[in-house]
């Protein structure tokens, strides 16, 4: 028997808190989307905070040192009596923290980590986007306020460790350590630093989050302008008629990429001289980040896909930002399945 798993608000703790950085107030504009009728209604329910809010107050962005804890699961914090700290819940469903209860109170073995160290963990953190926009910026935020020696990050194929390492580099005020950690490891800290306020997935995304965004574009030398069409073709998630609207697309002088066989490095050079993007909702597409402001975005997405990720992005980075909902075929509730998008429709947005 494992018992019951308790949660605990991290201010109840023993910490130490540094300086807030303030996230300032703005306002984010109502993103332009197609074929709303379309989009279930509880899908557009789910959406509407995100879409709809308009004027964000100011929040603050806690940096908080935490002593003698453990960490699993992506990024779900434990004290030494085994309670889950609720500020390092991040889009975990209730089975994946008591999986990690059961985890760390059944399994003896744990690692132990002395030196001060920096959680950049959450749920969804093998994802590019996720990695990009809602983790990598607790690294900016924390670095100017906390001295640690050791980053934790995920533990995943090399690809994706190489954009970790990369965006790190390019990014970081100063060289880390790097501590790896699977959904499965269970790893106790003497001093762990946690950050949270930056975002709320899919109602919340703090203009801190892109602190560095165009250091970064700058930092790498300039590319020909162009027009970019993002692939997803490995993806469930996908546009059934591709051939036909790339057809539009190659007529318009698009070229076709896809993010999964560039570098880090690469992805930025490309995107940051772009003038137009279209591509498939996916991880690709938060290469929209390092794109010039106005520069035109469609995104093509599922009528069934409950996500305000990149409108948040185009909003914060002042794009020209249209969403193309298209029905899914075959017809399910599902946003990881096919879809189709109208060729004609697709051409007259990017004349808007």
């Amino acid at each position: 028997m494992t018992g019951t798993m308790l949660t605990v608000d991290i201010n109840s703790l023993h910490r130490h808190e540094f300086t807030p950085l303030f996230s300032p107030a703005f306002t984010l504009p109502t993103p332009r989307v197609q074929n709303l009728k379309i989009i279930p209604p509880q899908i557009l329910e789910a959406m509407r905070p995100g879409w709809l809010t308009g004027q964000h107050a100011a929040r603050p962005i806690q940096v908080t040192k935490l002593f003698d804890v453990f960490v699993t699961e992506e990024g779900l914090v434990f004290t030494q009596d085994r309670k889950l700290i609720a500020q390092s819940i991040t889009q975990h469903s209730p089975q994946e923290c008591q999986g990690a209860y059961e985890r760390l109170t059944v399994q003896g073995a744990y690692q132990s980590i002395e030196q001060p160290s920096l959680l950049l963990r959450k749920r969804g953190d093998h994802n590019y986007g996720h990695w990009l926009v809602e983790v990598l910026p607790k690294l900016w935020a924390a670095e100017h306020r906390v001295a640690v020696t050791t980053l934790v990050v995920p533990a995943l194929a090399s690809a994706m460790q190489s954009i970790i390492r990369d965006s790190i580099a390019l990014s970081a005020a100063r060289h880390y350590a790097y501590l790896p950690l699977s959904t499965q490891d269970i790893c106790f800290f003497k001093e762990l630093v946690l950050v949270h306020g930056l975002t709320e997935h899919g109602v919340y995304m703090s203009p801190q989050v892109f602190a560095r965004t165009d250091a970064m574009r700058m930092s790498l030398p300039e590319s020909q302008p162009m027009k970019i069409y993002v692939e997803r073709t490995q993806s469930a998630r996908r546009v059934v008629n591709a051939a036909d609207c790339q057809k539009v697309l190659q007529q318009k002088g698009f070229i076709s990429v896809d993010p999964a066989h560039l570098t880090f490095l690469e992805q930025v050079r490309l995107f940051k001289n772009a003038v137009c993007v279209v591509g498939v909702m996916g991880a690709g597409m938060a290469n929209m980040a390092f794109c010039p402001p106005g520069c035109k975005t469609v995104v093509l997405a599922p009528a069934t896909m409950p996500d305000t990720f990149f409108s948040f992005i185009a909003g914060l980075r002042g794009l020209n930002y249209t969403e193309i909902r298209g029905p899914m075929t075959p017809e399910t509730m599902s946003w990881d399945e096919p879809f189709s998008i109208d060729p004609a429709q697709l051409e007259a947005s990017l004349a808007v």
